[in-house]
């Protein structure tokens, strides 16, 4: 049975899938997705916007997802995360859940949600090996049923492109700190032969000492390395399928041209999230909250 769906704080995510026509953003659906208290899944979707969408339908519309189509198997060497990533300080990112598509497993299609997840575990493994104050801490996996169902990292609650709605958060944020943590982190990443190949305002936080720290590892990979997740659109120069430094030295600039915007006053010309035919995706699917 599914699970209860008693306010739509019960849903892991709620967000709408837009395509592009003739220049125009038009809606698709509204996809959202539940996890029970066993790390089970559960989708639902429907061709109506979110605003309309009434808790029973919800909750009627959710369907399990089958664990592979989701979860990768957990491996030995792995690292399990204490007491299963339970603590307010600490944030179990999950799989997207709404990327998943029944309509690709009727087709006999391969999951790529689980090979997602298992790369941007390996570079967590990795980096926990070389840490760095500017990169987001990694407390291994919550596995359950033989899978990995979450990354647990530290939770931090302030997100870079607040800035552009929060004038007390500007004021009390140094702009070129913020830059300077910015750039170590990425130099940190080049050192090891590692591309973030996804720079930009959403996958920046900001820490309890104000230091800004970089977040949100699902397009990193060694130079070179074939990508099966990329950047987002208005932050990189040009589609690109492998991964490079060169994608990230190219958004360190925009980011840069982008604070100054922001803290000037002026408009800031690219958007933190644009859809150009993307999901909105809400902070919890990037792991932010």
């Amino acid at each position: 049975m599914p699970p209860k769906v008693t306010s739509r704080k019960d849903l892991i995510t709620l967000s709408e899938d837009f395509e592009v026509v003739d220049g125009e953003h038009k809606f698709i659906r509204t996809v959202w997705a539940v996890l029970d208290e066993d790390d089970v899944a559960w989708r639902g979707e429907k061709d109506v916007r979110k605003y309309y969408i009434n808790l029973p339908e919800l909750e009627a519309a959710l369907q399990r997802v089958p664990d592979e189509w989701l979860f990768p198997e957990a491996s030995p060497e792995l690292t399990v995360a204490p007491n299963d990533g339970a603590g307010e300080d600490l944030y179990i990112k999950r799989p997207n859940i709404t990327r998943y598509d029944p309509a690709d497993a009727n087709d006999g299609g391969l999951p790529s949600i689980p090979k997602v997840l298992l790369d941007e575990i390996r570079i967590m493994e990795f980096l926990a090996e070389h840490p760095h104050p500017n990169i987001v801490r990694y407390h291994g996996c919550r596995i359950r049923r033989g899978r990995v169902t979450g990354i647990v990292l530290d939770r931090h609650r302030t997100i870079l492109d607040d800035l552009e709605r929060d004038e007390s958060l500007r004021a009390s944020l140094d702009r070129d700190r913020i830059m300077a943590d910015l750039e170590k982190a990425v130099a940190h990443l080049h050192s090891l032969g590692l591309a973030h190949n996804d720079l930009n305002p959403s996958n920046v936080v900001i820490g309890e000492n104000k230091e800004a720290i970089l977040i949100d590892f699902g397009s990193c990979q060694p130079f070179g390395r074939e990508l099966l997740s990329t950047g987002t659109p208005g932050w990189v120069d040009e589609d690109f399928t492998s991964s490079a430094k060169e994608h990230d030295l190219a958004a360190l600039p925009k980011i840069r041209a982008w604070l100054d915007n922001v803290y000037e006053g002026r408009p800031t010309n690219l958007p933190p999230m644009p859809l150009d035919g993307l999901r909105q995706e809400t902070l919890e699917e990037r792991g932010l909250v």
